[in-house]
């Protein structure tokens, strides 16, 4: 492990970018600063209330009589840190390093590679002198909370028929191009309870932790990487070894799109021996069928001195909602195997007899989203919670005669060696807000390899990060 200093242009708008906080809703401070950098190189640009900046730079001699090209990244990150680290993702600044095997990651925290790659190459390409057509920039914001920025981004100057996503990040290997992308939704579960007292029983909280995540959309054992799910497990264990439980609280989670490592459970029980008996054996048979060397549970057992209390038929109602809701992969391709949709419970809170829990879901149609959207409502109805949902992303449809696909697959085929892959993102992506604006738009997708995005374990190789836009910038000279 080394520091990592700066060696190019895109590496040095990365490291200057990870010292600007830029968690979802809090872009103000980035925009400045790319404003700042669009001004130092006289280019014309436009911001907004949302702190979306578009940035336009002329065509190289020799280009000005070409078809303009939009270039798009989104500025603002998951930020999580690790288990007994503090950070504070609206002031602090990520600090870089280098690892054994080349790579950039960031310390006990998410790096931002998701989407600083993109970031940075637009930087770059304010700066660097290349040949390229006219150059429409989009930074846009709040894409982790719901593409907001996306979609009120105005449209109506920008000219671009083509556009090159840099938002893709999550691959081994260069020659793979996204053509297309999921549908997502956001679903929020709800449901307020009266509250008893506690007389007669005992107070125990349950602090489950050092579950490591998996990102939504990976074929996974449907309770590994989900703490939430794991303490459901748990707590259905205890009923059925006909121990009472009344819940008083529930915390769990830190993003919706984020797979929660731990959950605090605060419950009174008539028999705490047994209850805790009961989860110390179930937890060791999780532990047993989780064994893949990634993971680092661990439960805690304290008193508990909360009073208000739900009632015993409550709170079964609620382990019982949270055992049967469905975690990651929910349906499986009969075909190729590969996911169709997934589910993801990100975040739980119980206080005060509120009950909410946020979570995403993803689909590759529409029907195989109402699909699933009418299995999770059909549930809550029948145990008597609410469930709303909210569109995300509509799906962005594979285009087979893509004529910016064509020529993306030559360059990558003269560039690597190889024939280039297509993908079809799980996750919605921007161009699904701009569709609808521009619904000719050409667009690819591609990234620099790196993987374990929203998590403590983020990583972006850094020879990768580099060839990457020289291949950017060879695909604009052709374009």
């Amino acid at each position: 492990m080394k520091l990592f200093v700066p060696d190019s242009c895109i590496e040095k708008y990365f490291d200057e970018i990870s010292s600007i906080p830029r968690l979802s809703g809090h872009e103000k401070s980035i925009s400045d600063y790319i404003i700042s950098v669009a001004k130092r190189f006289g280019l014309k640009y436009r911001t907004d209330q949302l702190y979306n900046v578009a940035v336009w730079k002329d065509a190289s001699p020799g280009y000005e009589d070409h078809d303009p090209v939009m270039l798009q990244a989104h500025t603002d990150m998951v930020g999580v840190a690790a288990p007994g680290i503090t950070h504070d993702f609206t002031k602090d600044p990520l600090r870089l390093y280098e690892d054994d095997n080349g790579n950039i990651r960031a310390k006990d925290t998410t790096l931002g590679a998701d989407d600083g790659y993109g970031v940075a190459y637009l930087l770059a390409a304010m700066e660097e002198d290349f040949p390229h057509p006219p150059l429409e920039l989009v930074f846009t914001s709040q894409e982790e909370n719901g593409c907001y920025g996306a979609r009120a981004l105005d449209f109506s100057d920008i000219r671009s028929s083509r556009m090159i996503g840099l938002d893709v990040m999550e691959s081994d290997i260069e020659n793979v191009c996204c053509v297309g992308c999921y549908s997502s939704d956001r679903f929020i579960i709800g449901k307020h309870f009266g509250s008893l007292g506690s007389e007669g029983l005992t107070g125990i909280t349950l602090d489950l932790s050092g579950v490591q995540p998996v990102r939504t959309g990976a074929l996974v054992h449907p309770e590994q990487g989900n703490a939430i799910k794991i303490m459901a497990r748990l707590l259905d264990r205890v009923l059925r070894n006909n121990v009472k439980v009344c819940i008083s609280s529930i915390t769990g989670g830190e993003a919706e799109n984020y797979n929660p490592c731990d959950c605090t459970v605060s419950l009174f029980t008539d028999d705490p021996e047994k209850l805790k008996c009961t989860i110390s054996e179930e937890l060791d048979t999780i532990l047993e069928e989780l064994d893949d060397g990634s993971q680092n549970i661990s439960l805690a057992f304290s008193p508990c001195s909360k009073e208000q209390i739900c009632s015993e038929k409550d709170s079964k109602d609620i382990i019982d909602l949270l055992y049967l809701l469905p975690s990651q992969t929910f349906e499986i391709s009969p075909m190729d195997q590969s996911m169709i949709s997934t589910n993801n419970i990100g975040i739980i809170s119980l206080d005060k007899g509120d009950l909410k829990i946020t979570g995403i879901n993803r689909a590759k149609n529409s029907g195989c989203k109402d699909g699933l959207n009418r299995r999770m409502d059909t549930l809550c109805r029948l145990l008597g919670f609410s469930y709303y949902t909210e569109t995300r992303y509509e799906p962005w449809e594979y285009m087979k005669d893509s004529r910016l696909k064509e020529i993306t697959a030559g360059l990558m085929k003269d560039f690597y060696g190889q024939e280039m892959q297509e993908n079809i993102c799980p996750g919605g992506l921007e161009i699904c807000d701009f569709l609808p604006k521009r619904p000719s738009l050409d667009c690819v997708m591609f990234a620099p390899i790196g993987n374990e995005c929203h998590s403590v374990n983020e990583w972006m190789n850094r020879a990768s990060f580099n060839r990457v836009y020289d291949f950017l910038k060879q695909l604009l000279r052709q374009l």
